[in-house]
């Protein structure tokens, strides 16, 4: 006994109109159809497809399924997926081999998919993902030590050089915007080695 189950994305009937399928196969095959509408008309397939090819994949590389961060679970929901589950299931497969065991963001899934956006991410703004995409790639990172005390330093020199750049340099006027005592700012700027041109003459310094 024999039983074959067959799979398509092409219209059959109008390939036999066309010549391009036989007619007596296409009977001997078609007994009972279910008809799948496209991946992008059924997001609400998505999270267990998602889950399950994670953990299928992650199994089968001899890793830990590191899951899906919101944001990685909501670019699959409305990414369009014109290959339908199998674009799906090779994007995750590709995230996969490059994690380094923390769940897969939104980066990860553009990198496998080897595309950018074409929408930003609803919610967070640019700021926020910019930030985010540099602390992922800190994170990825196994030969920095002490990575959350260098981040904090990078972070706030950023801010302090970018505090002296819209005033100027005027120390005065770019502690009262960071909140800072004078006394404090030039420690840290002391600390973090910050140069900077000034525009603005004054006896503050």
């Amino acid at each position: 006994d024999v039983r074959i189950i067959a799979a398509t994305n092409r219209d059959l009937e109008q390939m036999i109109t066309q010549g391009q399928f036989r007619e007596d196969l296409y009977y001997r095959l078609k007994v009972i159809t279910i008809w799948l509408p496209p991946l992008n008309e059924r997001n609400g397939d998505i999270d267990q497809l998602g889950a399950y090819y994670l953990e299928r994949y992650a199994s089968e590389l001899g890793m830990t399924n590191p899951g899906l961060t919101p944001d990685a679970m909501a670019l699959l929901r409305r990414t369009p997926w014109p290959g339908n589950v199998r674009e799906l299931a090779n994007t995750l497969q590709k995230a996969l081999i490059f994690n380094r065991g923390i769940p897969l963001d939104r980066e990860d899934i553009l990198a496998a998919a080897g595309c950018k956006e074409k929408e930003p991410p609803p919610g967070a703004g640019d700021v926020q993902d910019i930030l985010r995409a540099w602390a992922r790639r800190m994170l990825q990172d196994d030969r920095r030590e002490n990575l959350f005390e260098e981040s904090v330093d990078r972070f706030a020199a950023l801010l302090i050089q970018e505090a002296l750049k819209i005033t100027g340099g005027n120390r005065s006027q770019a502690a009262r915007l960071l909140g800072l005592s004078r006394p404090t700012l030039h420690a840290k700027i002391d600390k973090y080695k910050l140069t900077f041109e000034t525009s603005v003459k004054s006896s503050s310094f």
